[in-house]
């Protein structure tokens, strides 16, 4: 009896810590695929992507490498993203887009996520105002310098009371007048 009492003294702490440890760990990767999943599933409609999904994507083969079906739909999607654009086939590359969240939906326990829910995605409209506006101004910004050999800058003097008045312009390469102090 005193063998067994001794034992349990030795092993148990030992074991108890063991159980710990595995547990915690069982914990981490849970919450490492949790969290890709949840990323990519967040940007899963975003144009253009972004650079947390573009990460997101590059370490599906490590957070998921225990589950082979995940790989490869990463790796059948992998690539078609690197394929030029004339070769791709979008609706395939999408269609392998959510083949692979739906594996990975089912190995996190998601069993009643559907892929019809994942393909659906809200943007309200002002974010796809927002967006055209900035690829507007961004445009009209790149054409403006692209065509523009240099910008002239005069000082502007200020005047009697607020308003401020700029000097006349004077022709390129002159000097300008000097003025008395």
């Amino acid at each position: 009896m005193e063998i067994i009492n001794i034992i349990a003294i030795i092993f148990g702490p030992v074991i108890a810590v063991l159980i710990t440890l595995w547990w915690q760990r069982r914990k981490e990767d849970r919450d490492a695929k949790r969290n890709l999943f949840l990323r990519l599933m967040a940007q899963r409609r975003t144009y253009p992507p972004t650079i947390d999904w573009v990460n997101a994507l590059n370490v599906i083969d490590v957070v998921f490498a225990d589950n082979p079906q995940v790989v490869q739909l990463w790796h059948e999607y992998y690539s078609s993203l690197v394929n030029s654009p004339a070769n791709q086939n979008f609706q395939a590359r999408e269609h392998t887009y959510l083949l692979m969240l739906s594996s990975m939906a089912r190995s996190l326990g998601y069993r009643r996520l559907e892929q019809t829910d994942i393909d659906k995605f809200y943007t309200p409209q002002a974010h796809g105002d927002q967006a055209q506006l900035n690829w507007k101004c961004q445009t009209e910004w790149l054409r403006i310098l692209e065509n523009t050999n240099r910008f002239i800058i005069e000082p502007r003097t200020a005047t009697v009371g607020t308003t401020v008045q700029a000097p006349a312009t004077q022709a390129p390469g002159t000097q300008p007048p000097h003025e008395p102090a």
